[in-house]
């Protein structure tokens, strides 16, 4: 298809970051975790690195081994440094792994699922230095094992002091050290309250049931949360790169708060397994990073609407009334979602026979109305040897044990409560089982919470402590090692076991806990978020960390999980809520309701209009959800993503870009008629009037309680199309393409399928790319061959054009 714009007038309305650093570690537990300790060790000093990094390009062509050096197979080197080990090796042009005292420990990953694969690399060095190089990074290794990689573009990645960078001490702590520069920025490593930079932060990874009482959720400023994802996007100077410490014992990141000059990495068990990933853009190192770990699989179409959701939906009278509700109100919605008040007694897998007698019933009431049932299954099973899932796992071993060699014994919601070894390869299969039940009667999503895992004993630290014994997957271990990945695993059981109960469906498992690598299973919210201005302020940021840490289906809470939300509060949450991937409305059952008519005419209005430009938007949104299953790439990206030479972006945690074209601007704080907002360098145009402005420039914008500040990028192609009451409620049959010329030529790749089932991995799909082109006259407009062998339903095509000459 081509449209001209004769056609389309009448539509016309060291000198870088060094990992390490001349100093000796800080000591003490708030600096970094590095206890001040005589015994603590590390390389062999040697002599320094040459100053040139270019001297290394030549280093790499020499052919000598030296004696401290030893080729593996493939492109595995082994370096023998006195009082440090270190393996590397080469899993693709711009993805290095380097392994310190490994010998003879187990080697392996819950993360990791990429392989290595073959690659040029050119290796060799004199006897006091070694280089390995690709074409994307270079790697030097001192005879004293002191490493710098440095990227294509020149930036320095990594670079020991003199020192060495490694340490450990008597005690079992070790990590690395790395000296910092002024300039640089600090992106990612998960769920993370504070700032979208963590420069200057210090951060624990250890997942944690952070309710506290005092706030009724998590407190501002909370960490550690529920997640572990031990990975950063670290920016110098322009330039991108990326860092995986894969270790999932308790580690600490000090990126620059007890020393401005200094970064610490420590853990308290296992090795310190680094991957450095290479840019030197943002999406360069999250495709490598997700290649390691996994991407995304194309979740069901449905999930990418509106969800509703309470603790306390109850009896089966009230679940009914809330979907007629939304439907009399005109509110899409695809999901209705059940808390632990359905269960009996608490048990997961159940139902209470005197509040939801016949579950299938409701299940499949509620799908007539167009809505799909998610309902929750916590970890912990009660204890109660007349219960068959309980008395059967007892039987055959599949729950954590105690120093007596019988079930650890917790206390959760139904009292009482062991738990499943998810580390054991039975255990997961034995899940599999509890859960078939469910996805068969019809339910098509599973929430699994309380996974960190927690545990109400305050005498354990509210959880499953870390000498309670694991299977670990055939090596025998402890919680100590497998409690930050243990709702990882949870995920995986819990994905696998609704594809194989349901293979026609799509599984959609929410969860609570992860690690790195979830991505491949679940969405994530960010829990127990109170209802508060300072809590709907971190969300942005954390939303947004998520998605550079690999994971890009997220959402919190909107209104807040706890506490009583102002009228005026859940209308700004909501619409944050509009542009999160995970989008869901939730809350506990002593809080006050927050449906979106309860807060009055006014924002309900408000919610019905954010939700349907939610679903105007599915295409678009659809679009990205494939993007990033195929890339690694965060659907909802800070402007740092798409701006990196951009210094004012850097630390932009409050403005977001919805993909590559959409530029939001939520308002975050109570009772304010105006907004500051950025737009970068080129021509933007604000979203309702068309009123073109040209970056970068700092704007005040006014505010009603309606707005939503809201920018398109030039250059953007946006498809989107009639509003729904719910996924599936009826066949496309107008799809609009919303045009903004730029200078540039501009793309968009429009993705459709099925919206379920697997026919997408075997080719049952639809892509067309349109090009926007500037003419002289206006813009021409290109679609592509379609790819794939699935062709929408014959449909009308809209294209509107937006003028550039447009002024308020």
């Amino acid at each position: 298809m081509r449209l001209s714009s004769r056609t389309l007038a009448p539509l016309l309305a060291c000198a870088a970051l060094c990992f390490g650093c001349s100093k000796a570690p800080a000591t003490g537990a708030d600096a970094g975790g590095v206890p001040g300790d005589a015994s603590l060790s590390g390389s062999d000093a040697d002599a320094p690195m040459p100053p040139d990094a270019g001297q290394v390009g030549a280093l790499c062509d020499g052919q000598s081994l030296p004696s401290w050096v030893e080729r593996k197979a493939g492109a595995r080197f082994a370096f023998k440094c006195g009082a440090t080990d270190l393996e590397v090796t080469v899993f693709d042009e711009g993805t290095f792994r380097l392994r310190y005292q490994g010998e003879g420990r187990p080697d392996r990953s819950y993360a990791v699922v990429g392989v290595p694969r073959p690659v040029a690399i050119r290796a060799g060095g004199p006897e006091d230095r070694f280089g390995i190089c690709t074409s994307e990074l270079t790697l030097e290794v001192t005879a004293g094992c002191r490493v710098r990689a440095t990227q294509a573009d020149g930036t320095v990645i990594v670079e020991d002091p003199e020192g060495g960078g490694y340490f450990e001490n008597a005690s079992g702590l070790r990590g690395v050290q790395r000296s910092l520069r002024a300039e640089e920025h600090f992106y990612g490593l998960g769920e993370k309250t504070g700032p979208l930079d963590k420069r200057g932060q210090a951060v624990q990874m250890r997942n944690t049931d952070a309710f506290d009482s005092t706030y009724e959720g998590f407190a501002p400023g909370a960490d550690p949360l529920y997640q572990s994802v031990p990975f950063f996007v670290g920016l110098l100077g322009g330039s991108a790169y990326g860092v995986f410490t894969d270790n999932s014992y308790r580690t600490r990141f000090d990126l620059g708060a007890a020393d401005p000059a200094r970064a610490v990495i420590t853990a308290d068990g296992g090795v310190i397994d680094q991957y450095l990933f290479a840019g030197p853009a943002m999406s360069d190192v999250l495709r490598r990073y997700t290649g390691l770990t996994g991407r995304m699989p194309l979740p069901p179409l449905w999930t990418l609407g509106y969800h509703q959701s309470r603790w306390g939906y109850s009896p089966r009278s009230e679940v009914l009334s809330i979907g007629e509700e939304l439907r009399r109100r005109r509110i899409p919605a695809d999901g209705l979602w059940l808390d632990i008040q359905h269960l009996d007694g608490f048990r997961s897998f159940t139902w209470d026979p005197s509040t939801f007698a016949d579950p299938g019933a409701l299940v499949s009431t509620l799908a007539e109305r167009g809505f799909k049932t998610t309902v929750i299954v916590d970890p912990g099973i009660k204890v109660d040897p007349a219960w068959s899932i309980y008395s059967e796992g007892v039987r055959d071993g599949r729950f954590l044990l105690g120093d007596d060699g019988q079930p650890f014994v917790g206390e959760v919601w139904p009292g009482a409560a062991v738990f499943p070894d998810f580390s054991a390869p039975g255990t997961r299969d034995w899940w599999k089982t509890l859960l078939a039940p469910d996805v068969q009667l019809g339910v098509r999503g599973l929430w699994i919470d309380m996974n960190e895992p927690a545990s109400f004993k305050v005498e354990h630290g509210r959880t499953v402590p870390d000498a309670v014994k694991a299977h670990g997957d055939g090596v025998a271990t402890t919680m100590a090692e497998i409690h930050n990945v243990y709702g990882l695993l949870e995920a995986k059981a819990t994905y696998e076991g609704m594809k194989a109960a349901a293979p026609s469906h799509r599984p959609f498992v929410l969860t609570r806990a992860g690690y790195a690598g979830e991505q491949r299973y679940v969405a994530v919210w960010t829990g127990d978020a109170p209802s508060s201005w300072p809590t709907l302020q971190e969300s942005v940021p954390m939303l947004l960390n998520l998605g550079l840490s690999g994971v890009p289906f997220v959402g919190s809470d909107v209104g807040g999980y706890s506490g009583r939300a102002t009228p005026e509060m859940f209308a700004r949450w909501m619409q944050v809520g509009s542009f999160s991937p995970f989008f869901r409305a939730h809350t506990q059952n002593s809080g006050a309701r927050q449906e979106p008519w309860v807060f009055g005419t006014e924002v309900e209005d408000i919610s019905r209009a954010e939700i349907q430009g939610r679903y105007e938007l599915l295409p678009y949104w659809y679009s990205l959800f494939r993007e990033a299953g195929l890339t690694g790439a965060p659907i909802l990206r800070p402007l740092v993503y798409e701006f990196t030479a951009d210094a004012q972006t850097h630390e932009r945690g409050d403005e977001v870009m919805l993909g590559p074209w959409i530029l939001i601007a939520p308002v975050l704080e109570a009772g304010v008629q105006t907004r500051s907002l950025y737009l970068p360098a080129g021509r933007w145009f604000e979203a309702r009037s068309g009123a073109v402005v040209e970056g970068p420039t700092t704007l005040e914008v006014g505010l009603t309680l309606a707005a939503r500040p809201t920018y398109v990028r030039e250059g953007a192609i946006i498809p989107r199309s009639e509003a729904t009451q719910w996924v599936g409620e009826k066949p496309m049959t107008l799809l609009e393409l919303d045009v903004y010329p730029a200078a540039r030529e501009t793309t968009f790749a429009l993705y459709e399928d099925e919206g379920d089932a697997f026919g997408y991995e075997a080719g049952q799909y639809s892509r067309v790319t349109y090009t926007l082109q500037r003419t002289a006259t206006g813009a021409t407009l290109t679609a592509s061959a379609r790819a794939g062998q699935r062709a929408p339903a014959a449909r009308k095509l809209h294209v509107r054009v937006r003028r550039v000459d447009h002024v308020p």
